[in-house]
Formats: structure tokens, sequence, C-alpha cells
């Protein structure tokens, strides 16, 4: 048995393995702001075990060429997801996007006087 043989099943197990746990965790979260975590471990670790399963698999040709690029269009796409979702929840639970000058947000700029934060309504 090629090192090949035995790469193949453990690379798809881990992505396959990755992509359970992910949405099982996804289920499991109770606020939308913890399961926007659970998305990035498909695109970071199961994604690329895959496109390497497929690389020693087929070579280079044209299902890796396609496996390359569903890899980056994924990358892409799972950022701007995230991002319009944390959005979208915010805008639903709060009413608006930009933070209300009453919230302490940690990392939010500071304003030099008396230490309120500008009003960014």
């Amino acid at each position: 048995m090629s090192a090949g043989n035995i790469a193949i099943p453990v690379l798809l197990g881990i992505s396959a393995i990755t992509t359970v746990v992910s949405c099982v965790a996804l289920v499991l979260m109770h606020d939308v702001f913890n399961r926007m975590h659970f998305l990035a471990p498909v695109t970071v670790i199961a994604m690329p075990a895959l496109l390497a399963a497929v690389t020693i698999q087929e070579g280079w040709g044209q299902a890796t060429l396609k496996t390359i690029l569903v890899f980056f269009v994924l990358l892409a796409v799972n950022a701007v997801l995230t991002h319009a979702t944390a959005r979208a929840a915010r805008v639903r639970m709060l009413g608006q996007w930009q933070p209300n000058p009453k919230e302490d947000i940690p990392g939010t700029p500071v304003a030099a006087g008396g230490g309120k934060r500008p009003n960014t309504q």
C-alpha cells in the first residue's frame, strides 16, 4: 500500500469529521454570534484537506484546478457571509449597525474629553 492510498482516506476523514463537528456545533450554540465561529473550520481545515486529497488522487489536472477555484471562492464568500450575518443580527437585535454611545464595546475609540465615546448616529 502506497503513502497516497493511506493519505487520501485520512484527508477525507479529516474533512468529513471537521464538517460534521462544525454542523453539530452550529446546532448546539444558542447565540448567532457564537454560531458564526463554527463556519470557519469548514473553510480553513476541511476544504484544504479535501483539496490535498483531490491533488493526490488526480494530480494537477482539471479536477484539482476546479477544487482550487472552489476553495478560493469559499474562502472569500465565508468572510463576506460571516460579516453580513453579524451585521444583520446586530441590526435585528438593536435596530442599528453603529455602536450606541452607551454601549461599552472593547476596542472602540474613546473621545479625548471626559472618556465618553463620540456620537456616531
